[in-house]
Parts: C-alpha cells; sequence; structure tokens
C-alpha cells in the first residue's frame, strides 16, 4: 500500500478523486434540496433528476474526446469551469434573481462536465503505474469514487442543514479549484508521442502519416458493437430476466426523484444525505457480501426471486415506518440486495456470453441502464407529485414484489443454474 501511495502522480490523482467526489456529493445533495425548495413539488426534483441523467448517455462518445484532448488540461478546464458555474447559484441568489429555471439549466451542463473526470482518470492509471501495481491502483480509485459517497453524503446534509444550501455552493466550488490545483501538479509522461510513434511501428508508417480514428467511425463502430450486445441481449435467458430488471431499476430511479420530499417529512435536508448514504452503504454491503457468501454456488433465477423479494418488501416498508431511523435503516437494507445483484449479473454475463461479445453485451446493458434513468425520474417525479410521496415510495415497493413473484412463476427463469455452472454453451453459443 504504502509504495503505490509513494508515486506522486498517483496520489495526487488519488486525491483528487476524493476532493472531486465531496465536491459532487456536495452539489448533488444541495442541487437537488434547492430544486425542491424553489419549486415545493417532486415535480421539479423528478425533472431536475432527468436532466442530470442525460448527460450519462453522452459516455458513449466520451472514449473518443478524452483521447484527443491532454488529460491534463481537460481535468482542469473541466473543474474549473464547474467551479465557476457554481458560484453563479449563490450570485444570483444575493441578490434577488436566482430562479428554478435558472438552477435546472445549470445542473446538467455541470453534470455533462462532471462526466469527463472520472475515466480521465482512469485513462491515466496505466501511464502512471507500473503493471504490477494496476489492479490495486484501480481497487482503490474504486473506493474512492464509490466508498466515500456513503460519508459525504451524509455530511453534505448536515452541513445543509446547518448552513443552507446556498453558502454550500461556495464550498462546492472551492474543492473544485483546489481539486483543479492538484492536477496542475501533475507530471505526466509525454503519452500522444508515444502512441503516435507506436502506432507507427505497426502500422510501417511515420507519426506524421499515423491517422487517429474519427468521431464518426468510433460512433459507427460503437452502434455496430451495440446492435452485437443487443442480439446476445435477446437471448431467452437474458429477456426474462431484463424485463425484470427493467421494472426494478424504474421503481429504483422513481423512489430517488421524490427522495428530498420524502426527506423532509422526517425533518429536512439532512434526512436526505442520510438517506442517500445509506443507499451508498447498502450497494457498497452488498457487493462485498455477493463475494464473501459465494453467491455464485446457488441457483440464480430463485437466488434473483429471494433477493428482489427482500427488497421490495424493505421499500414498502419504509414508505409506512413510523420513525426517521427505521425508515433510514430499511431503505440501506432495500439496497443490499441491488448491490448483489449488480454482481452476480456481471459473473452472470462474464459466464455465459463468449469472450469476444462481452464488451459488446456489457455496452450494451449500460446504454440500457442509462436510457432508463431519466424515464423512471420524470415518472417519480409526477407520480409523486399526484400521489404522494410515501405512496409512491409504496408502490415501487409492491412493483418489486410484484416483479419478484413474477420470475419465481416463470419455469425457466426457477431453473437458470449457479452462475459457476454457466458457460456460452446456456445462450446455444461456443466458448
Amino acid at each position: 500500500m504504502s509504495s503505490i501511495l509513494r508515486n506522486w502522480n498517483f496520489t495526487l490523482l488519488l486525491s483528487g478523486r476524493f476532493l472531486a467526489n465531496m465536491g459532487d456529493s456536495f452539489y448533488a445533495i444541495a442541487a437537488m434540496w434547492m430544486v425542491y425548495q424553489l419549486g415545493g413539488s417532486t415535480l421539479y426534483t423528478g425533472l431536475a433528476l432527468f436532466l442530470t441523467s442525460l448527460p450519462a448517455l453522452a459516455q458513449i462518445v466520451m472514449g473518443p474526446l478524452i483521447d484527443r484532448f491532454p488529460a491534463k488540461r481537460l481535468m482542469i478546464f473541466t473543474q474549473i469551469t464547474q467551479s465557476v458555474l457554481l458560484l453563479i447559484i449563490p450570485t444570483l441568489y444575493a441578490y434577488g434573481m436566482l430562479t428554478i429555471t435558472i438552477v435546472l439549466v445549470l445542473m446538467p451542463i455541470i453534470s455533462l462536465l462532471n462526466q469527463f473526470i472520472y475515466p480521465t482518470q482512469l485513462s491515466l492509471l496505466p501511464k502512471v503505474l507500473p503493471k504490477e501495481q494496476l489492479t490495486r491502483g484501480n481497487s482503490l480509485f474504486a473506493i474512492a469514487y464509490q466508498g466515500s459517497d456513503a460519508a459525504f453524503n451524509s455530511l453534505a446534509g448536515i452541513v445543509i442543514a446547518m448552513v443552507g444550501a446556498v453558502s454550500v455552493f461556495y464550498l462546492n466550488s472551492m474543492t473544485f479549484v483546489l481539486t483543479a490545483l492538484l492536477f496542475t501538479l501533475l507530471r505526466l509522461p509525454q503519452a500522444k508521442q508515444e502512441q503516435d510513434a507506436a502506432r507507427a511501428q505497426a502500422t510501417e508508417a511515420t507519426p506524421e502519416q499515423v491517422k487517429r480514428p474519427t468521431l464518426k467511425s468510433v460512433i459507427r463502430q460503437y452502434n455496430s458493437d451495440l446492435r452485437e450486445g443487443l442480439d446476445v441481449l435477446k437471448k431467452p435467458i437474458f429477456t426474462r430476466m431484463l424485463l425484470g430488471i427493467i421494472f426494478v431499476n424504474l421503481a429504483g430511479i422513481s423512489i430517488y426523484a421524490v427522495l428530498p420530499a420524502f426527506a423532509e417529512s422526517w425533518g429536512g435536508a439532512q434526512y436526505y444525505g442520510f438517506f442517500m448514504a445509506a443507499a451508498g452503504v447498502g450497494i457498497i454491503t452488498g457487493s462485498y457480501a455477493a463475494s464473501l457468501l459465494k453467491l455464485h454456488r446457488f441457483k440464480m433465477g430463485l437466488l434473483y426471486c429471494l433477493l428482489i423479494f427482500i427488497c421490495g418488501v424493505c421499500w414498502m416498508l419504509t414508505g409506512v415506518v413510523p420513525a426517521a431511523w427505521m425508515a433510514i435503516a430499511l431503505f440501506a437494507i432495500g439496497w443490499i440486495p441491488a448491490g448483489m445483484i449488480n454482481v452476480l449479473s456481471q459473473v452472470m454475463i462474464q459466464s455465459v456470453v463468449p469472450p469476444q461479445l462481452i464488451g459488446r453485451v456489457m455496452a450494451a446493458v449500460l446504454g440500457l441502464s442509462a436510457a432508463i434513468a431519466p424515464v423512471g425520474a420524470i415518472l417519480g417525479g409526477a407520480l409523486g407529485a399526484w400521489a404522494g410521496n410515501g405512496v409512491l415510495i409504496i408502490s415501487c415497493g409492491v412493483i418489486v414484489i410484484v416483479n419478484s413473484a413474477y420470475w419465481l412463476l416463470n419455469k425457466h427463469t426457477r431453473a437458470m443454474p449457479p452462475a459457476k455452472d454457466m458457460t456460452p454453451a446456456v445462450l446455444g453459443m461456443a466458448e
């Protein structure tokens, strides 16, 4: 551990990841809370979540864009730009000019800029770490990226309750400036010249003759790969599971859309932070438990039914229990099965999909997930405004329980073997 942290560039990137995560958590909690305070309806928080979910769709073309720009300059630019944009909100508030429209316009722009930072940092790891340290480096980044969210979300809720959402935007802006300053200290190798020389050697051409792939060609290739991945997902073993998972994802995103209003019913912004932290803790716990409990030994279909049933019951009870601590605890427990299912789904794909198609199938799954999020956000916000926050959360829990029953009653789903016994032969494909 100490040896990898003695790497100057890696330590700067990891420290920047923690700072950026703190800024992201504070911004996400503060912005959603401010939207709810300004709009007074889950319709607006659903719209805000819809708008901030859309930039995730841009990830399909982000790879070639990241490759085309110097990583250090790109990271500094995105951090400074986010810092400036965040200052617009408290400045306009101070002059009595802030409206919910302005906040809703800024949120997707800041979210889009934020999509660049993590993949750019990951792209730098092979350039700053020796090959034998890459696994450890990626693990530390995963912990910094996902593990710190729960703590920062809780802290954000408490800070907002103490000083108000507007003041938090000043802190947000400062964290992004500090992150940019850290990135200025990076001393990266001249990767572009090395890459061009490698391409030239591989093609027996001079570096000047080497042409980088165009954005259009990359998108065309991505679409082709995506179609191949979707074709695999049309296999019976996937279609029955995917249909259910789509409904579960819609229910989960819908709950997130009404969470600010639901948290206010318990006391305020700090509870919003607690609920967001609870979800993060649940997912991380489930991801770890999936390996610890060796769930790959159990029949996948029956295991999915049980996990989704537990999730649905916990979400449903979250909407009816009489105490805040009970609601937060149940919400956390409800997300533990989600973390387990994330791991099991990846194991299943890696087991039954031929190696040469795994990337395409994963791209298709990620594309579907990114497309579902905005739909769930707008539906959740609208239905929450119409039926009430507690009713929506209870209804989402019921939907998930019904989905569990659907899987249990389907003989093909029930018959799914354990993940450890799955092979490409299950799909009728050669290994």
